[in-house]
């Protein structure tokens, strides 16, 4: 009776213990589209530009450049990997779904080393209002 639940029991944890990793190998994440440079470190050094329909494992390394996205498939759903990231597939796509973005409600704000009195400070440093306001000054205005 003891051998038979001993067998029973093996057999059960051996069928488990493949089901996990057939989904683990099972896991793969096919490139549906890519936006701007968008790279994958193939070997120690070398960067190769992420296509679509590609597969990439789950420990491959990408880079995502500025003003790029890509957008990968797992299983049936879709995930997008933002600008300026870099780190493997697996954590991307970790990230990705845990991510909170935005404030949180009752969050407290950092205190301010300025002091009230402080006042505006003026700088050597254009900004788009100041070459405005100085290019109204060159116009002459008739009233009618």
């Amino acid at each position: 009776m003891k051998k038979l639940i001993l067998t029973v029991l093996l057999l059960s944890t051996l069928v488990c213990s493949l089901a996990v990793f057939a989904e683990a190998a099972a896991t793969e994440y096919i490139v549906q589209s890519v936006t701007g440079k968008v790279e994958f470190e193939s070997s120690a050094g070398k960067w190769d530009a992420v296509t679509v329909g590609a597969k990439l494992a789950p420990s491959a390394v990408i880079n995502t450049g500025v003003n790029s996205t890509l957008v990968l498939k797992v299983g049936a759903n879709s995930v997008t990997i933002k600008a300026m990231q870099k780190d493997t597939v697996e954590k991307l796509v970790s990230g990705v779904a845990s991510a909170k973005t935005g404030v949180k409600i009752g969050a407290k704000a950092a205190a301010s080393d300025v002091t009230a009195d402080s006042g505006q400070n003026r700088t050597n440093i254009s900004t788009a209002s100041t070459r405005a306001s100085d290019a109204t000054k060159d116009i002459e205005w008739a009233k009618e």
